[in-house]
């Protein structure tokens, strides 16, 4: 409220450092707390990325299971692999492919012997690198040898009748020892290259076709990049990839433990592209045969968690801002407190020295009343039955008297102030006029006023409600206020009486001069009765004046600047009442 009494200043508890200090902490657990939430939404993302990879490969497992049995179904057939009819498991197709992949190992071996000295260690070496069981070079000189099939289906190739010989199982049930063959012209040399599978060999090649074809029957899902299938000895069977294809992979996240579900890990390529590769372990039946890995793009997490993180941030920002102003508010609501406290505490202060100058007002009252009337009456008898017997001592004699008598009534008017404190006033409230008892006091003093070329002004909005207030006490409180501010214009001056509503519970009271003013250290001392800055009196006007106040439910302040003046103002509770 404006124009509220200026309190001692007191410590807060809760001083700007310590401000400071909260918001810092506020800052530092909002960052660790945003950090750790983008942390746990990345690893929920990761994990519903994960999951999908993992979906997909279990996916594509039952495919290649599916796939698988239906060969192994195939083998059991007596014969089945000497039939040429279409089936529609495209059993044959696989044969068809094991063939093309037999001829391009017969051309890259007869390329790699190229004008080489050929010795059987050598042969030897090539066939356990390629996992075939023999690799045989022949030609027309080496006829005379005994080869591992009938040297007369080789004829027509050593002739150059034929570019290429499919020499397939004999029996309708092959033992791990038959073989089937393709022969090849060589185109880098003389003669022939045969490579040689054995059945068991020829069931692992079915196997790892029948898995290239379901890869590729599979295809790609949104957000699929690659997808890649290893053997037990992490040999590649089968990849596809619209990015990252024949990149060399880490084994180590290949490696998976027996019993391990899945694995996964976030991987940048070699164009800078960053994709979570996803590893699970393939099993045909009940057993390992090897490991599936796929890598899924990340850029669909990234775009979220950007967006997540943004909204975190925002997030982050508006609980800051709403956490300082929260502090700051309590802040600022803990000092008004306070600050209540204090003019509290200052009121009781003042309070507690009126009461201490009250008590001891009384006693000296009582103890001073009786020797006065005692010396009043003695003077008025002296007045009355002594004169002086000289002449012309009659009218000195008289002027005695008569300072004597005054002295005695101001001594008594003293006595009566010091009474006023020692116990509360008995108000008489009335509906009283505040502008009245205001213009009452101004024509009071307008005189003296006159006298010392001192002006008064009138502020006084004539609008303002009647009070409930004791007539005579208010009234005694302005003629306090109004005297110190004349007796503080010794040269002349002007003082403005002002009246006007202060809100709409308060009538607000000012008595401004342009006196002399009160220092600024000692302002707050005005309403102690110890403290005046007069030569004589007691300096007791003020106090008297601010519990005649206090006692009407109002308040008084003071606010003062050496050499220009000093302002007092009073505030009374508007109880508006009936005129």
């Amino acid at each position: 409220m404006a124009g509220k009494p200026k309190a001692k200043s007191y410590r807060l508890s809760l001083s700007p450092t310590y401000l400071a200090l909260i918001c810092c902490v506020i800052i530092l657990l909002l960052i660790i707390g945003g950090f750790f939430e983008i942390n746990r939404t990345k690893r929920s993302l990761r994990g519903i990325l994960e999951n999908q990879g993992v979906t997909f490969l279990r996916g594509l497992e039952r495919e290649i299971e599916n796939t698988v049995t239906v060969v192994e179904v195939m083998e059991e057939v007596p014969g089945a692999h000497l039939l040429n009819i279409a089936s529609s498991t495209n059993f044959f197709a696989l044969e068809d492919a094991i063939i093309d992949h037999l001829v391009g190992i017969a051309t890259m071996v007869d390329q790699e012997v190229a004008g080489q000295a050929l010795s059987t260690s050598k042969l030897e070496s090539l066939a356990q690198r390629e996992g075939l069981k023999a690799i045989d070079i022949l030609n027309e000189a080496s006829q005379s040898q005994i080869p591992r099939r009938d040297p007369s289906m080789y004829g027509p190739l050593l002739k150059g009748a034929r570019e290429m010989v499919i020499l397939p199982f004999e029996k309708p049930e092959p033992d791990e020892g038959a073989l089937f063959s393709v022969a090849i012209r060589r185109r880098e040399g003389k003669g022939i290259v045969v490579v040689s599978v054995d059945y068991p060999r020829m069931k692992e090649l079915r196997r790892k076709f029948a898995i290239r074809n379901v890869l590729e029957a599979v295809g790609f899902g949104e957000g699929i990049q690659y997808v890649s299938i290893f053997d037990r000895s992490l040999s590649l069977i089968a990849q596809m990839g619209k990015e990252g294809a024949g990149e060399r992979r880490d084994r180590s996240l290949l490696q998976l433990v027996p019993g391990e579900g899945s694995r996964s890990r976030f991987h940048t390529l070699s164009n800078g592209q960053e994709v979570l590769e996803v590893v699970k372990t393939l099993h045909l039946g009940e057993e390992p045969y090897g490991v599936m890995q796929v890598g899924l793009s990340t850029q669909g997490i990234r775009t979220i968690l950007s967006i997540s993180t943004r909204n975190i941030i925002f997030s982050i920002g508006i609980l800051l801002v709403l956490g300082i102003a929260g502090v700051t508010l309590i802040y600022i609501e803990q000092n008004r407190h306070l600050r209540k406290i204090g003019e509290m505490e200052g009121r009781i202060q003042t309070a507690e020295r009126l009461l201490a100058l009250g008590k001891l007002g009384a006693g000296v009252a009582h103890e001073i009343r009786n020797p006065l009337n005692a010396i009043g009456m003695a003077i008025q008898r002296l007045g009355r039955e002594f004169r002086p017997r000289e002449e012309g001592g009659e009218r000195q004699y008289q002027e005695i008297i008569r300072v004597i008598r005054g002295e005695i009534r101001r001594l008594n008017q003293i006595v009566e102030q010091f009474v006023l404190f020692s116990k509360p006033y008995k108000l008489d409230l009335t509906s009283s006029s505040p502008v009245e008892i205001l213009e009452n006091v101004s024509v009071l003093f307008a005189e003296e006023a006159r006298a010392q070329s001192i002006e008064i002004r009138k502020e006084i909005d004539p609008r303002l409600p009647p009070l409930m207030m004791d007539k005579g006490r208010i009234t005694q409180a302005l003629i306090n206020i109004v005297t110190n501010g004349i007796h503080a214009m010794e040269g002349g001056g002007n003082l403005t009486v002002k009246a006007e509503m202060d809100g709409r519970d308060w009538v607000k009271i000012m008595v401004s001069d342009t006196g002399r003013g009160i220092p600024k250290g000692e302002i707050e001392k005005a309403f102690d009765y110890s403290y005046t800055t007069k030569e004589k009196g007691l300096g007791l006007g003020l106090p008297i004046a601010h519990k005649i106040i206090e006692e009407h439910g109002g308040r008084i302040a003071i606010e003062s600047q050496r050499g220009k003046g000093t302002t007092v103002s009073i505030f009374l509770p508007a109880k508006v009442t009936a005129s």
